[in-house]
């Protein structure tokens, strides 16, 4: 565990030991045992827990209850630290939604044997997320504190939920953060002063305001440059987490373009930026038919950008909204394309992370496959595996692996999951895990019991739905061993059902 936690233990402790409600012997106690521990440096878990448990057995409070204290107390703090990394315009779930990216930029980029808890989140609404919490340390009490003293800093009133839990045998934690809007209250510190604030008052105007960087920054429009580097630009294509794609001409080659530039708000963040030259180094470093070509990477007052080849047509997810029901011989030979586009990244050692239908582009007139956004990827035993991208989950959650889930490493067969779940879908017009939220979905798949693709879609001829069963498995072992052998086993399957 990082070494500032230790650090504001100690504070933590100073304050029950001096507060309204003093505990003797509290404050020699830990400051005595604490004086060895570095802000900087990484420490034992066992260690903050015992320490935890001290303070806990002190004050005569159960450890969950302290917990929850603690992390009330923590948040303010870790807010003021972090201050150069956190947006101005950023409220509670603003801030909660973006704490992964928050810990990577302050623990795992200074600290890479640091362990932190992986967050997932995904944000309902302006009022509303969803955010799962899986860690050994099962500190869900403390994760929920944090999240209490995060609204406290912002004089905003939340309610926590908390759907499922590992104390109560699920697999993962979940909570559904809610904003409570216009009423006065009573917020409650760790020390039990009472302090009222007022949620309706207007928000403060911020630089960034005036650049269109409110609420969640990077969604907002800006005004559109006419030029980035050596290319013109001609239009807005799309825009994303990280940041937009502009239609744009080259003007030494005379060509049409796409160029994805970073926002200008993510630029700020250190984590952030890194992400960002990762996906253009790792999508650069594969040449493959079904993988999209990147021209250059350059950098534009400030703001990196990648230039890539324009691609017309449309993603794979928009086709099948567009046409509806897939016929078997597209299905099977779009998979197969992805197939052999993941074979070659994984060939370079890299893993996806991200195979999702928006992620697979069809391009012209033969719906040609282009395996798009590598902006999660990663070099395969990467110790920074646990980048993230900003506000989103670490991987579509109806597309992730079981074992992005928990802690377990990631590699190859996260793809081929990926890849397996897209066929499913398009064989049965649905998805094999199906929930009504996030945490539905990711506990469907964290259980592994899809309905047999031959329930949901009696026409698919048993091998085929045999073998997709085998790409969603959910043990990684029983799935196929690498991308080139599924690519290899869907074009005998094209041939033996697919004849023309």
């Amino acid at each position: 565990m990082h070494g500032l936690i230790f650090f504001y233990l100690r504070k933590f402790a100073d304050l029950l030991s001096t507060g309204t409600s003093s505990h003797p012997g509290l404050r020699s106690t830990i400051v005595r045992s604490t004086t060895s521990y570095l802000p900087s440096a990484v420490y034992p878990d066992a260690e903050a827990v015992s320490l935890l448990q001290s303070i806990a057995d002190s004050i005569g409070r159960p450890l969950p209850d302290t917990l929850g204290r603690f992390g009330e107390f923590l948040a303010p703090h870790l807010v003021k630290v972090a201050g150069a990394s956190i947006n101005p315009a950023w409220r509670t779930l603003d801030l909660i939604e973006h704490t992964e990216s928050l810990i990577h930029s302050m623990v795992r980029a200074a600290n890479p044997g640091a362990e932190p808890p992986v967050l997932e989140t995904v944000r309902i609404g302006p009022d509303e997320l969803q955010l799962v919490y899986n860690s050994p340390r099962r500190l869900c009490p403390l994760a929920k504190g944090l999240m209490r003293g995060m609204a406290i800093h912002y004089g905003e009133s939340i309610s926590i939920d908390e759907p499922s839990c590992v104390f109560r045998g699920d697999p993962f934690c979940s909570f559904v953060v809610r904003k409570k809007q216009g009423d006065t209250h009573a917020a409650q510190s760790p020390l039990a002063e009472t302090i009222e604030f007022r949620t309706d008052e207007p928000r403060p105007q911020h630089a960034d305001h005036a650049r269109g960087f409110v609420g969640r920054p990077g969604l907002a429009d800006d005004p559109m440059p006419d030029r980035i580097g050596d290319y013109m630009i001609r239009g807005l294509i799309g825009s994303g987490a990280m940041g937009r794609v502009y239609l744009a001409h080259d003007l030494r080659l005379d060509r049409s373009v796409a160029i994805k530039a970073m926002h200008p708000a993510k630029a700020r963040d250190p984590a952030a930026r890194q992400r960002f030259i990762r996906e253009s180094r790792s999508a650069a470093s594969v040449e493959h038919p079904h993988v999209i070509t990147i021209h250059h990477v350059g950098e534009h007052e400030g703001l990196p950008y990648i230039v890539m080849h324009y691609l017309d047509g449309r993603t794979l997810a928009s086709h099948h909204r567009a046409v509806g029901h897939l016929p078997l011989d597209e299905s099977l030979r779009i998979c197969r394309e992805i197939a052999e586009g993941l074979a070659a990244a994984h060939r370079r050692g890299l893993v996806h992370r991200d195979i999702k239908p928006d992620n697979v582009f069809l391009d012209g007139d033969a719906l040609t496959v282009r395996i798009i956004d590598f902006g999660l990827a990663r070099e395969a035993g990467d110790d920074a595996a646990k980048l993230t991208a900003d506000g989103s989950v670490v991987g579509t959650p109806a597309y992730m692996p079981p074992e992005r889930i928990g802690d377990q490493p990631l590699d190859a067969s996260g793809d081929i999951f990926g890849l397996g779940v897209i066929l499913y879908e398009l064989l049965a017009d649905r998805l094999p895990f199906e929930g009504t939220s996030m945490v539905a979905m990711l506990a469907a798949i964290s259980r592994g019991q899809p309905a047999p693709l031959r329930e949901v879609a009696a026409d698919v001829p048993a091998e085929i739905a045999d073998f997709v069963m085998r790409l969603i498995a959910h043990d990684k072992r029983d799935r196929p061993g690498d991308a080139q052998a599924v690519a290899q086993q869907l074009a005998g399957l094209e041939h033996r059902y697919c004849r023309h």
